[in-house]
């Protein structure tokens, strides 16, 4: 991955160097061009064709930097925030049980103006609280033991519950876990971002949390709308975080996330047959 995005900083440079030249080049022809011309038609000739020369080339650059990276750009981004990012952090909520941190998120819910359901099943899972409000979705479940599985089911219900029972075509989601225990193979998803559509109008983030020990697992490094909406509501604080928010500086699975990406390969990426979870 580092040696792609070192190929693709150097082709950006490239391209945003020959676009400003291009640029300041036709823009000082233009005002120039009635002198060039009465001084010499052929000049005048010549430097015509270097500005439609310079417009070709920065199209070709253009369409061959997008068409290589940039689909990749935002996938890769996220997956250096993942890496890069602390491996915990540690909640502001009170240690307890379950029951009682889901009750005070309800609370902060309820008096932020979301309209709120309790108790939810949807699609046969459920769901301990769906909240809404405008473009803001937060989907609670209360889960024992949380897999991998377990997370990877419910993503597929809260996509499905937001773009086909509620007809959402953009806004921001947080899908969060309260449990007893997340298994590693859980919390090696947890900083993973789902987006939606072609323009990513719907992003689905995750939380996991564990009451007990007042850790949460998300993606805190990258500033979005559902990062700030986890802050709130799944750590009971204001961004950015303090020392005290911060659990473990690094997890296991970051490691392991960032060997795989050494094998990242644009092709099978373009195709569909490149995970990196």
């Amino acid at each position: 991955m580092r040696e792609f995005r070192k190929k693709q900083k150097k082709l950006y440079k490239f391209m945003k160097s020959l676009i400003i030249f291009g640029a300041v080049f036709i823009f000082i022809y233009i005002g120039a061009q009635p002198y060039v011309q009465k001084a010499s038609t052929a000049a005048a000739i010549v430097c015509g064709y270097v500005c439609d020369l310079l417009v070709i080339v920065n199209l070709c650059v253009i369409f061959s930097y997008y068409n290589k990276y940039g689909k990749s750009d935002r996938f890769l981004e996220v997956t250096e925030h993942e890496i890069s990012d602390y491996g915990s952090y540690i909640t502001s909520r009170e240690k307890g049980d379950s029951a009682s941190f889901i009750s005070e998120m309800l609370c902060d819910f309820k008096n932020d103006g979301y309209a709120v359901t309790t108790d939810t099943e949807i699609d046969e899972f459920d769901f301990s609280i769906v909240a809404f409000k405008k473009k803001e979705f937060f989907y609670v479940a209360d889960i024992q033991s949380l897999s991998r599985d377990d997370i990877i089911a419910y993503i597929d219900v809260v996509i499905n519950d937001i773009t086909v029972h509620n007809l959402k075509r953009s806004g921001n989601c947080v899908l969060c876990f309260v449990t007893d225990k997340a298994q590693e193979n859980a919390v090696a998803l947890s900083k993973m971002i789902t987006p939606l559509g072609k323009k990513e109008q719907i992003t689905i983030a995750l939380a996991v949390v564990e009451p007990a020990e007042q850790k949460c697992y998300f993606l805190g490094n990258m500033e979005t709308k559902c990062r700030a909406m986890i802050a709130e509501y799944v750590m009971h604080c204001k961004l950015p975080f303090s020392e005290k928010h911060i659990g473990d500086s690094h997890l296991p699975f970051q490691d392991e996330l960032e060997e795989r990406m050494r094998k990242f390969d644009i092709k099978q990426f373009k195709n569909g047959s490149f995970y990196a979870h």
